[in-house]
């Protein structure tokens, strides 16, 4: 429907009902009147609304006063307010407020349009005039009388006949609200304080202006000025300030809500506190539509859980792009993975914050960190840094607790770290809590106060326990643990005599040690198969310790299935000895400062483990005793038996190389035919079993030997390794043995087997 007013021009949805006549008087439009919708932005009084219309050019939707045609309520107004005029008001704002409805405009005088309105097929003001509480009139000017004019006052006569309302006589003259303001001398602003803090209030929004809204409360007859808690409301420029006005007058104005309150801010007299529509929060509307931002104060102020809801909201529009977050970019450094709740066992504790797991169901290792939680750091001795007080004890709690346990990994999150320098490739740290029977380990390292809740920032992840964890850390604050107590806390320091470059001074406290029958200890780092660095418990220092009675195969590129089962035996020990509480019997020191001892985890010899599963076999050195040595040889026997690791037939072992020199002969008591292949000298000559299938396998693969499709050894290469080397004297490739290096010249004096 058009029409004219002055040089505006108004749009509203419409349904003509009957033709269109338009008659202009003295700054008087008349028109056949047709059928509107609009949305009730408030209610003024008894008989007059404001409409929001259709968006215009300019993305703001058209606003109209509209007043009831021929029906007067009492007036209702900040500065004047008859008798029932409230009541009137209420009438109207209870069928309409916040409603899409149908009206029609009967016609316009200067300023201010009249018309009927409509709920269902309900005439408003035929409602309100059989409820006593308007009156029948007719304009002096325009002497207009809407088609509905006799059933208007055949309603007034019946409230007049039946005493309704304002028709009641002086029992409706008393009947004012007159509603207490911040100016009034009767406002007692510490009693609405008491009364919300013990619950909800009800009340109505009679304005909004500039963020604060005017809501009066029927239970104190008082307008207060309200502010919302937990957010900024950014205003990025004029235009964005207006629409967030009518976003938030089409939400509230007139509108029955809840108050959750908050706190009361002194300074301002402004009560802070949620305002809630139909039970939906404004704050989260807010958010979700991109008008506001979590502020950082709201974790403090109310809690984990309202923070995690508060940003989830927030997320929705920053997700979208809408309003405030048009140029947000989701941030790619708190990505969540996907890789949900697993089963793993804890196979290293780095620090009270972080630990690495391997699943159960088997991949790699994986190291996470627990999801906002910051122990004391551990330092770096390799940058000169030392421990932060506490980082030790932290690092103890945690892996007492923790280390070779079964716990369920759950992964929150996960956080991207751009590399330093373009040809770095960034690294990603992922986030979990760890559960043990049903504990949360986090929990449980915060409330012994060995480490504190570390607040996320509004635009992170966080993990969906920060409400435990935050009150766990309130537990430690007030029983003034761990990180939490008064005055300096001292750096555990523990003496590390494995980095003692004097072996003398080594053996010299070697013997000292040797003083006790077993020592307490943890395996702190697993060097490999069968070295380790120890801490010990008593003496408080580290050392370095070797497994004695046994060897397991070094870790050599340059001879085939060492490196493989090398590496088995540094994995075994790392997942049942690494970071375990041992004991150990010291043998003796050798010339290079290696402590030589027997170590037992958990009363299980460590040494019979490995021979048990085929990855270390019996060393003995000279006249050296090994304490256990029956118990090894048969353990040895029986993974020789079995056929296990590096019995199995896939290595060929020589126990005297590389690096050492045969610990004497052995004594066979067997005849074997036999094919004299050279003679060295008068007592010396080789040998070659005629029955072997495998010599002429070797004398073919030696004819056909080419250096180029077999590469040559990889430093280090160590006396004792196996090769293949061209003699001189005919050219052709033989096997041999690294018998004595030649240093820098890259020369090497061999041994011919062949």
């Amino acid at each position: 429907f058009f029409f004219n007013d002055t040089a505006t021009t108004e749009i509203y949805t419409e349904q003509i009902v009957g033709s269109v006549r338009c008659v202009q008087e003295t700054g008087i439009i008349m028109a056949a009147p047709s059928t509107k919708s609009g949305f009730v932005k408030r209610v003024l009084s008894g008989s007059s609304i404001i409409l929001f219309g259709p968006v215009g050019p300019d993305g703001l939707p058209k606003e109209k006063t509209l007043y009831l045609c021929n029906v007067s309520a009492p007036r209702f107004t900040e500065s004047i307010e008859e008798p029932l005029g409230y009541k009137a008001r209420e009438f109207l704002r209870s069928r309409v407020a916040g409603k899409t409805i149908e009206f029609t405009t009967e016609y316009k005088q200067t300023t201010r349009e009249f018309g009927r309105i409509f709920v269902g097929k309900d005439d408003l003001g035929t409602l309100l005039l059989e409820e006593g509480l308007g009156k029948v009139f007719v304009d002096v000017e325009t002497r207009y009388k809407c088609s509905n004019f006799e059933t208007y006052q055949n309603a007034e006569s019946q409230a007049k006949k039946d005493k309704k309302g304002i028709w009641a006589g002086e029992a409706t003259q008393s009947e004012v609200r007159s509603a207490i303001t911040s100016q009034s001398p009767t406002y007692n602003p510490e009693a609405i304080v008491e009364a919300l803090k013990k619950e909800d209030l009800d009340g109505i929004v009679e304005a909004y202006v500039s963020g604060v809204y005017q809501v009066y409360l029927p239970t104190h007859n008082t307008i207060i000025n309200v502010a919302l808690p937990f957010i900024q409301t950014p205003i990025l420029n004029q235009k964005h300030g207006q629409l967030l006005r009518v976003f938030s007058e089409r939400a509230t104005l007139s509108r029955d809500v809840k108050l959750h309150f908050v706190s009361f801010n002194q300074q301002s007299g402004q009560f802070v506190c949620e305002i809630k529509v139909g039970g939906t929060s404004m704050v989260n509307e807010l958010l979700t539509n991109g008008w506001a931002k979590v502020s950082q104060t709201v974790l403090t102020e109310s809690g984990p859980e309202k923070f995690k809801e508060l940003k989830a909201a927030q997320e929705v529009a920053q997700n979208k792009g809408l309003r405030i977050w048009s140029e947000y970019k989701v941030n790619k450094s708190t990505k969540k993975i996907t890789t949900g709740i697993f089963e793993a066992r804890v196979v290293e504790v780095h620090s009270g914050d972080s630990a690495t797991v391997q699943a159960i169901s088997g991949g790699e290792p994986q190291r996470v960190f627990f999801a906002n939680v910051r122990a004391p750091a551990m330092g770096n001795p390799k940058k000169g840094e030392v421990d932060k007080p506490l980082a030790f004890e932290a690092k103890e709690y945690a892996r007492k607790l923790l280390i070779g346990r079964k716990v369920r990994v759950e992964i929150e999150y996960s956080r991207e770290i751009p590399s330093k320098q373009e040809n770095e490739v960034s690294m990603t740290l992922v986030f979990a809590t760890l559960w043990v029977e049903d504990k949360n380990v986090s929990e449980q390292i915060v409330l012994n106060g060995f480490a504190k809740v570390n607040v996320p920032r509004v635009d992170e992840e966080f993990t969906k326990y920060l409400q435990q964890l935050t009150e766990a850390e309130e537990v430690a604050k007030k029983q003034k643990k761990g990180v939490h107590q008064p005055g300096d806390i001292p750096v555990h320091r523990v003496n590390d005599i494995s980095s003692q470059k004097n072996p003398q001074k080594i053996k010299q406290f070697t013997e000292f040690l040797k003083d006790e029958k077993k020592l307490s200890g943890v395996i702190d780092v697993v060097l490999s198969g069968q070295r380790f660095k120890v801490r010990l418990t008593t003496q408080n220092c580290y050392i370095i310790v070797n497994i004695h009675g046994i060897r397991c195969l070094p870790n050599d590129k340059n001879i085939p299935g060492y490196e493989k089962f090398s590496n088995e035996a540094l994995k075994f020990s790392k997942e049942q000895f690494l970071q375990r509480d041992c004991e150990i019997e010291v043998e003796h020191c050798d010339n290079r400062g290696i402590i030589h001892a027997n170590v037992f985890i958990q009363k299980k010899n460590a040494a019979a483990l490995l021979l048990e599963a085929g990855l270390a076999h019996v060393h003995t050195v000279g006249k050296a005793t090994v304490k256990h040595i029956d118990i090894y040889r048969t353990v040895e026997g029986a993974a020789r038996a079995d056929k296990k690791g590096i019995w199995s037939g896939k290595v060929q072992l020589d126990f005297t190389a590389p690096g050492k020199k045969s610990a004497g002969y052995k004594t066979l008591s067997q005849n074997q035919r036999a094919l004299v292949s050279e003679i060295a000298d008068a007592t010396s000559f080789y040998i070659q079993d005629p029955t072997s299938k495998q010599l002429g396998e070797i004398e073919e693969l030696l004819s056909e030997f080419d250096e180029d499709k077999f590469g040559r050894l990889e430093p280090p290469i160590k006396v004792g390794t196996p090769c293949v080397t061209q003699f001189s004297g005919d050219g052709q490739y033989y096997r041999s043995k690294i018998t004595k290096l030649h240093g820098a010249q890259d020369k090497y004096k061999v041994e011919f087997f062949d």
